[in-house]
């Protein structure tokens, strides 16, 4: 890539960005840096870390990966990753940072522990060229016991794409449609209502709206309330 010394003094407000937001968020944050095939920032949260040290981590990039991910998955990833590639290529350049993937993989924390992490990667600064420089990844605990799909969604549109390890393609997921209760106890969860309030004000019971609430958390892949509004938000359904 084209990158010059100027673009990463630029680069700095992204990291002072990710920084600050790293200090309000419980999720692990980095900064991947696609020219140099290292880490322009590794947060402090230790989720990410798996015991090391932050400066660790961070100076040696791509080669912590192929330390903490079993090497039967690892193989997996590399697929996903050339599989994001193609996808991100075939599209507009005016669209490349619209896009953001998420998939989960195992990390291991110690010789004889690993975790399920959700790993989810969003472009923030492109080349001249349209390439990718650099991306904000962030890592959660997964709520899930086995690794589940791998999807691509366009934050301008409710598009949401599966990978298909069998045909090695992209499919086009069908579009999210909340039924009206959804929406009303989604909108009435951003107030802050707690189940029983919101139950009054719908005319059900608590224990309806529980069951409203697991049935969206399947539909957006969300593991609370808090996640599913965001999500709604950000797909355009509330």
């Amino acid at each position: 890539m084209d990158i010059s010394d100027n673009d990463y003094d630029k680069a700095q407000v992204c990291i002072a960005m990710v920084k600050a937001l790293a200090r309000h968020t419980n999720h692990s944050l980095y900064i991947i840096d696609y020219h140099r095939k290292n880490f322009l920032y590794v947060s402090s949260n230790p989720l990410f870390l798996c015991g090391r040290p932050q400066e660790e981590v961070q100076r040696k990039g791509y080669a912590f990966y192929f330390e903490v991910i079993p090497s039967e998955e690892l193989n997996r990833l590399m697929e996903i990753n050339e599989a994001a590639f193609r996808f991100y290529y075939d599209c507009p350049m005016q669209k490349r940072l619209d896009l953001s993937i998420e998939y989960n993989f195992h990390i291991h924390t110690s010789e004889k522990h690993a975790l399920l992490i959700d790993h989810k990667l969003t472009p923030i600064m492109l080349s001249k060229e349209g390439d990718i420089w650099l991306a904000l990844c962030t890592v959660s605990l997964s709520p899930k016991r086995n690794i589940g799909k791998v999807i691509i969604s366009d934050n301008t549109t409710n598009d949401r794409y599966v990978y298909s390890f069998e045909s090695r393609r992209w499919k086009k997921l069908p579009g999210i449609m909340l039924s009206e209760r959804e929406g009303e106890i989604l909108r009435l969860a951003i107030k802050g209502l707690s189940n029983i309030e919101i139950g009054e004000m719908l005319f059900i019971n608590a224990n309806t709206v529980k069951f409203h609430k697991k049935k969206l958390f399947e539909k957006l892949h969300a593991k609370n309330i808090t996640e599913a509004v965001s999500i709604a938000a950000n797909l355009r359904l509330i």
